[in-house]
């Protein structure tokens, strides 16, 4: 009988990213995936919206699932408000299991969200709480308040964050940095740990998606009790095949999906 993980994120219409991904990275690892919803996010070739949840809804969520049996581990993505934010928390203060948390903050599709008091709320209620937290490089920057432009630099960010409670970070520089390789940095509070990846030469890149995979993937290797960089090292890899083997939607988007089943289906 497989075991359960959680995943506390919005819901992507187009599949892309956002718990539809998280749910196909659990089943890929056989587990079975649990959810609750915090927003609603559409995206067309021009728009790109979010539809946050009643407070009230969320709550009766992670009341059901919450009491379940057998949770390995919790995966934390999209909150877009503050108040989502200290909810969620709320709920996960007394939970004594691995947690992810994803601060979802900046899209592929837009800009970023509206950060200011959210990035204030991550800091002090979520990121404490974290057995990993997982930010991309942008999300990094707004949550330290520095710029990062080297491998040096995201070390620096990393050491920051566990600085505010979390208790390792994995940092995703992707495609960010300058050179041939995608750079990750894993840090345990000691050692910084870098993990790197062939760049993926395309026309079209297919990563919407990326980083909630990662930390998907990344929660359930932590659920089948694997160490954080051996779990670090896993995500990696499989995200980078998802990205290789992505799934196309339609000429009008200028990117595709990371499809969470290429490892298997490669292998």
């Amino acid at each position: 009988m497989p075991h359960k993980i959680l995943t506390i994120a919005g819901s992507d219409t187009l599949a892309g990213g956002g718990l539809q991904a998280d749910l196909a990275t659990f089943s890929n690892y056989n587990f079975f995936g649990l959810s609750v919803t915090t927003s609603i996010v559409t995206v067309t070739s021009d728009d790109f919206q979010i539809f946050p949840l009643d407070l009230a809804v969320i709550a009766a969520q992670l009341e059901s699932a919450l009491a379940l049996d057998d949770i390995v581990a919790v995966k934390v993505g999209l909150l877009p408000t503050p108040d989502i934010v200290r909810l969620v928390a709320q709920y996960l203060r007394d939970v004594n299991i691995p947690i992810i948390v994803d601060p979802v903050m900046v899209f592929k599709e837009t800009t970023q969200v509206e950060t200011k008091d959210i990035v204030a709320c991550l800091i002090d209620q979520l990121v404490p709480l974290a057995t990993v937290v997982t930010p991309n490089l942008r999300e990094a920057e707004i949550l330290t308040g520095q710029t990062i432009t080297s491998r040096a630099d995201m070390v620096q960010a990393s050491q920051r964050l566990v600085a505010l409670g979390a208790q390792n970070v994995l940092l995703k520089g992707g495609t960010l940095l300058a050179g041939d390789e995608a750079v990750d940095v894993l840090y345990d509070g000691t050692t910084a740990t870098f993990l790197t990846q062939a760049k993926i030469p395309a026309a079209k890149m297919y990563h919407n998606g990326a980083g909630c995979t990662l930390s998907a993937s990344l929660a359930a290797n932590l659920g089948q009790r694997a160490d954080v960089l051996a779990a670090a090292q896993d995500a990696k890899e499989f995200v980078w095949y998802g990205i290789k083997y992505g799934v196309d939607l339609n000429h009008t988007f200028d990117v595709g999906n990371v499809w969470q089943g290429a490892r298997r289906a490669e292998k």
